[in-house]
């Protein structure tokens, strides 16, 4: 039975993936895509300031990408990890934007032997995909599938039942001003003058909705989705999408 059980898990995966690369558009139908990722050669790390934040020997500041770390112990915690993970150590960075206002630039790190830290950490459960930022498509696909690996099993917070993936239909005040990962089906799909609305629910000032601006996410109307960002409130619970990755189709 737990033979079964895995196997189907792992059909299941699979065509998750497939789905996710499907919507995202990663590349040409056939191809088999690699990490998108660009390293630089190795430099040694120098401290730890948190749990996604390493500064390296050459002084450079470097912010893991595409990871979101909850608030509270789970952060003491990826900052206890990370530098177990590489302090004493030389990573080669994947840089992905220009610094921000803290000086801090955003990149994919992996180990002197191989090991990509950011991986590392959502398979251990510590930290969620955050899939808004500069991120290639292809290295989000692997990022996401490690996420949703963690999460089935439990690991790290996502034993927490208070960080669970949040139900469409049961989101309240308190779930806002934080990043979410939100599951539910898209009762309507619209595109007026180049933005993406999609209502969850029939009441649009109350009900969960997504919009994007200059995606066409018609046709996800009556489809199964897992949106993550933001979670503001617009008239109801509301997350922005600034990309496509953003948003799984699930059936």
């Amino acid at each position: 039975m737990r033979d079964r059980s895995r196997l189907s898990y792992a059909a299941g995966m699979r065509r998750a993936l497939l789905l996710l690369i499907l919507l995202c558009a990663a590349g040409p139908a056939g191809a088999q895509p690699s990490d998108g990722l660009d390293y630089d050669p190795p430099m040694a790390v120098a401290a730890v300031l948190d749990g996604r934040t390493v500064s390296l020997a050459d002084g450079t500041v470097v912010r893991l990408s595409a990871l979101d770390i909850p608030a509270g112990k789970w952060r003491d915690i990826a900052r206890s990890v990370l530098a177990d993970l590489v302090q004493g150590r030389s990573v080669r960075p994947a840089w992905l934007a220009p610094p921000d206002r803290y000086g801090r630039a955003p990149a994919q790190l992996q180990r002197d032997d191989g090991l990509w830290i950011e991986e590392e950490m959502l398979a251990r459960g510590l930290a969620r995909v955050d899939a808004a930022g500069a991120d290639p498509a292809p290295a989000l696909v692997s990022l996401l599938v490690t996420e949703s690996e963690a999460r089935a099993a439990g690991r790290g917070l996502w034993s927490d039942p208070a960080l669970a993936v949040r139900p469409a239909d049961a989101l309240g005040r308190g779930d806002l001003d934080r990043f979410q990962i939100v599951e539910g089906t898209v009762l309507q799909a619209a595109l007026l003058r180049g933005r993406a609305y999609l209502n969850f629910g029939t009441d649009p000032r109350q009900d969960f909705t997504v919009t994007a601006e200059g995606l066409d996410l018609t046709a996800l109307q009556g489809r199964r989705v897992r949106v993550r960002g933001w979670l503001d409130w617009s008239g109801g619970p509301h997350i922005g999408l600034t990309r496509m990755e953003q948003i799984e189709r699930l059936d």
